[in-house]
């Protein structure tokens, strides 16, 4: 970092300086969070306070509240690659090994509905998660040298609704103070900003500088005010800076670009009145939608020269884009940060949580739960990615990853596998989909038994999308009962939940899809009969669809089969990736969407792929609404 008059001295010459150039009065809208987990609907309410002065990028803009969504991945990670599918630290795109059939089932019919246009923040700030990716997009930048590595959201404010305070405000400044100074230091990061070199007395790099960076840090091209603003922050320079030297100037340049509000939000702010009293995006603005939709990040240059050409303002021109980006390796952090909310995989979730009595599990090795459950993450990738591989894929395939110590548990020889996950083919009768996978049975299982509650309420709440009440009070806190007669777990879990509280929802929606999963011991490994001897008993009577009598299973792939093919399931799923590609939660006017994309599912043949570039050709990806106050 250069020496300054003292940082006091510099920070408070800088501000004053800007301000009097800039006189931005913006307003810093509420974070509308990483893609990944959404939150409340959006409402009226602004929930927002004049940012801090002495910003050139800022405007006047009046924002309603953003819903407040999660950071479900680790943004500073740079995207993996595409490669082989038998590469063991890539999952790759060839064809599915063939699946399991689903089973008969209703299809849903496509809905004759409208869909509707959710209000939505005109300004919404970057998450954390967004925030490390811009900055590693736009200055190659991932931690932070200044602050022992770490990734620089981490010096900021966690992602939530309400106005920037002015502790959020100091660390967004201290964040970007430290980028500047670390890409000015380093030769390399500083060709991301500087493509030219700057000269004592002559502006003309630094006047260029504002126009081409500005174009890509604003996400779109700076206004002839804006750009008079930072040229005059560059004619300032000397007296702001200690020795007034050209890379004193460009630092306090870059510092200024990183701390403006067109920045550090995502404006949305045309006036272009559409049908219904919506107003269409420009291009601008839908370049802007797409790449933090599918990539979590900054547009890049192909899709800033659609923009800049007004080549977005069709569906047809932005559904071709999306298929472009999707090819793209970061588009894999965006479909793992999707599968992650899919899967509950959040700190209060049980994935990564498997823990096992070694003395009745002696195959169990704490350091292969990172493995099992990174194994799952593989297999939504692989179906993901794979062309016309379907939601229904999901429930069915054979495909698995394993390595040494997994290999076992799946009846594998552990000698033709490393400790990287490979790509293989299992029994599609007995392993078909990720609920058969050791991720999902390890993890919920106990430390000395299966759990049928556990697989049973994922199953039935979060799978099949069927809404069961809270357990009461110190429910999770019953002990299992042991007598005699009581001879396998099934039948101690059904004694344990006979009560009035419970046996209700436990005998009908909880229980029965768990005892269907019994196949499978606590570690994940297929079994005919419990630890004791006694035989298993996996026949349950499971709500498939809550609107329709319960059906007779009696294996875990004629529940698959089952799920691939339940309406409810498909639902869920499409609900579940329209709430996290438009960030909210459940809004009304996203159900007919989300009807159609069920409908698309159920009638089959229809890619995940196919699934998210359909997101970018509804009206409300196209549009904005403004929420009237009653």
């Amino acid at each position: 970092m250069y020496t300054w008059k003292s940082a006091s001295a510099w920070k408070s010459a800088i501000f004053v300086a800007a301000t009097l150039v800039a006189g931005c009065a913006g307003e810093i809208a509420e974070p509308p969070g990483e893609v990944g987990t959404p939150g409340p609907s959006p409402t009226n309410g602004s929930g927002s306070q004049s940012p801090p002065t002495g910003s050139p990028g800022g405007g006047s803009q009046s924002p309603s509240t953003p819903p407040s969504t999660g950071n479900p991945s680790n943004p500073s990670t740079p995207p993996s690659s595409p490669g082989n599918p038998q590469n063991p630290a890539d999952p790759g795109t060839g064809s599915l090994p063939p699946s399991m059939p689903p089973a008969p089932g209703e299809k849903i019919p496509m809905p004759t509905c409208t869909p509707g246009v959710a209000p939505t923040s005109q300004i919404p700030r970057l998450t954390g998660t967004q925030y490390d990716r811009t900055i590693r997009d736009l200055l190659g930048v991932t931690t932070l040298d200044a602050a022992n590595g770490v990734a620089p959201s981490t010096l900021l404010a966690t992602d939530q609704s309400g106005g920037m305070t002015d502790l959020a405000w100091a660390n967004y400044k201290a964040v970007a103070e430290m980028i500047a100074a670390q890409v000015m230091k380093n030769p390399t990061l500083r060709t991301n900003f500087l493509k030219c070199t700057p000269t004592a007395g002559d502006n003309a790099c630094l006047n260029q500088t504002i126009v081409e960076f500005g174009r890509r840090a604003f996400r779109r091209p700076l206004t002839e005010a804006e750009v008079a603003r930072f040229q005059k922050i560059v004619t300032d320079g000397p007296a702001i800076t200690q020795n007034g030297t050209p890379e004193e100037i460009a630092e306090v340049l870059l510092y200024m670009f990183l701390i403006s509000p067109s920045f550090i939000q995502r404006a949305e702010i045309t006036e272009t009145q559409g049908p219904n009293g919506r107003y269409a995006l420009s291009s601008h603005e839908i370049a802007s939608r797409l790449s933090y939709m599918i990539w979590g990040s900054m547009p890049d240059p192909e899709l800033d020269a659609a923009a800049d050409a007004n080549m977005l303002s069709t569906p047809e021109q932005i559904v071709a884009q999306a298929q472009r980006m999707l090819q793209d390796p970061k588009a894999r952090d965006m479909v793992t940060a999707f599968n992650k909310y899919y899967l509950l995989m959040n700190a209060e979730g049980r994935w990564g949580t498997a823990n096992r009595d070694p003395a009745l599990f002696p195959q169990f090795k704490a350091e292969m739960v990172p493995a099992m459950t990174e194994e799952t993450l593989r297999f939504f990738e692989r179906v993901t990615f794979t062309p016309g591989a379907t939601f229904q894929d999901l429930f069915l395939s054979p495909v698995a990853f394993v390595n040494k110590d997994t290999a076992p548990l799946y009846g594998l020889d552990a000698s033709q596998f490393g400790a990287e996950l490979t790509e293989v083919t299992l029994d599609p009768s007995q392993r078909p989909g990720f609920l058969t996978r050791l991720g999902f049975l390890a993890n919920f299982s106990s430390y000395n038994r299966t759990n049928p509650i556990y697989r049973g309420a994922f199953i039935t709440k979060q799978v099949l999308g069927i809404a069961i009440p809270p357990p009461p009070p110190g429910a999770a806190d019953a002990a299992l009962p042991v007598s005699p007669d009581l001879d396998t777990n099934r039948k101690q879990v059904e004694a344990q939940t006979a009560g009035d509280e419970c046996i209700g929802c436990h005998s009908t929606y909880v229980n029965p899809p768990g005892f269907v999963m019994e196949a499978f011991d606590a570690i994940g490994k297929y079994r005919t009969t419990e630890a004791n001897g006694a035989p298993l008993d996996t026949q349950a009577n499971v709500v498939i669809d809550p609107t329709k009598d319960p059906v007779s299973i009696s294996t875990p792939a004629e529940l698959m089969a089952l799920i691939a093919s339940s309406p409810s399931a498909i639902r869920q799923y499409a609900r579940k990736w329209v709430s996290f590609a438009y960030q909210r939660e459940g809004h009304a006017a996203d159900e007919c969407t989300s009807e159609q994309l069920a409908a698309k599912i159920s009638a089959g043949s229809y890619s995940v792929l196919d699934l998210i570039t359909d997101l970018t050709q509804t009206e409300s990806f196209r549009f904005r609404a403004v929420e009237v106050a009653q």
